[in-house]
């Protein structure tokens, strides 16, 4: 099993016994290259950016990440732009894979993130993993003039856009939302098997559905603080009907997601705790937690790292931490089923 990081380019992250929340961080204290630097170094797989356009003062969306709804983010909030981030890591880099966590498909022309993400991939040589998701915030759909309604549609618009983008001589679409004829998009992407993966983003039937029929790969999302390892097998199940009825194998599709976590001493509060959060205690804890997800047929665990000062030195502690006392063990575990491992 790998262990990827979730980027802090929208702040550290914190908890309470409910929710997860984002600290407005200055930028210079998020400092991705030293971050990925870093996550490279110990042994990450891969690095995952956050997607936003701007940042409504008010909102009364509710938050897919948290059970009771609260966004997670501050009236006004720092967030620095995925594609730019990553092609800047691109260069620094030479193993890390680059990620989206998700990227919002439809609050922008999907030829233009083609060709971003393109870019990405030949910048980094051909690591490039794209996560795409619908998005949740009504009040920045409006903001970027779409309708909140459109937004599964558009979605797989886009993702139909991105492929075809990244594999036909010239490119092709009829759809309600978007009509071209015969465009080029080159360089193709260094990644052609056929394309880079784009793994799909969502916690519901609807999402798994989508993941099947456009996507690579599915991607949930386990930030709620207490959660059981197998809550998504509904999404597993849908994904393997939908694959069945498509001609297509579960040994070509990724089971991937993401979750909450930090490591901490035995003494500490957080390991004592009971009940215990998800991914959150000493190494042994954690690698607990990492096993069930294995054990629930996912190939990686992406850890948003839990660092309530909102200091830099605190999550670059926390990714020594996991490099040097979960990582190694966490490679050992096998996921089980018969999904397509992450590489």
């Amino acid at each position: 099993m790998e262990v990827g990081l979730y980027g802090n380019t929208h702040g550290q992250s914190y908890r309470d016994d409910e929710n997860m929340y984002l600290h407005h961080t200055p930028a210079d204290e998020m400092d991705p290259i030293r971050v990925a630097l870093t996550a490279e170094r110990v042994g990450i797989h891969s690095i995952w950016y956050p997607d936003h356009v701007c940042m409504p003062a008010d909102s009364e969306s509710h938050h897919t990440a948290n059970v009771s709804g609260k966004r997670a983010y501050q009236r006004r909030h720092n967030m620095l732009d995925a594609a730019v981030v990553m092609g800047a890591v691109a260069v620094q880099t030479t193993t890390l894979r680059l990620a989206t966590s998700v990227l919002i498909a439809p609050y922008r022309h999907p030829l233009s993130d083609a060709r971003q993400f393109m870019t990405v991939d030949h910048l980094s040589k051909g690591r490039l993993m794209l996560g795409v998701g619908v998005g949740w915030m009504e009040e920045e759909f409006a903001a970027v003039g779409i309708d909140y309604a459109e937004r599964n549609r558009r979605t797989e618009e886009c993702i139909q856009i991105y492929k075809a983008s990244w594999t036909g001589d010239l490119a092709t679409f009829e759809g309600d939302y978007y009509s071209f004829r015969n465009v080029s998009q080159d360089p193709k992407p260094v990644q052609q098997a056929p394309h880079p993966p784009i793994v799909f983003g969502g916690n519901t039937i609807r999402g798994a559905r989508r993941a099947a029929r456009f996507c690579d790969g599915l991607y949930p999302l386990f930030l709620d603080t207490y959660t059981e390892a197998g809550r998504f097998a509904p999404l597993q199940d849908e994904v393997r009907r939908e694959l069945d009825a498509q001609g297509r194998s579960p040994s070509d599709f990724l089971m991937l997601c993401a979750a909450s976590a930090r490591i901490v001493d035995a003494g500490d509060p957080d390991a004592q705790a009971m009940p215990r959060r998800t991914c959150t205690g000493t190494a042994e804890q954690i690698l607990e937690d990492l096993s069930a997800l294995a054990d629930a047929g996912f190939s990686m665990a992406v850890c948003m790292l839990d660092c309530p000062s909102g200091a830099l030195g605190e999550q670059l502690d926390q990714i020594e931490r996991f490099g040097a006392e979960v990582i190694p063990e966490a490679k050992k575990l096998k996921p089980a089923g018969d999904w397509k491992p992450v590489t």
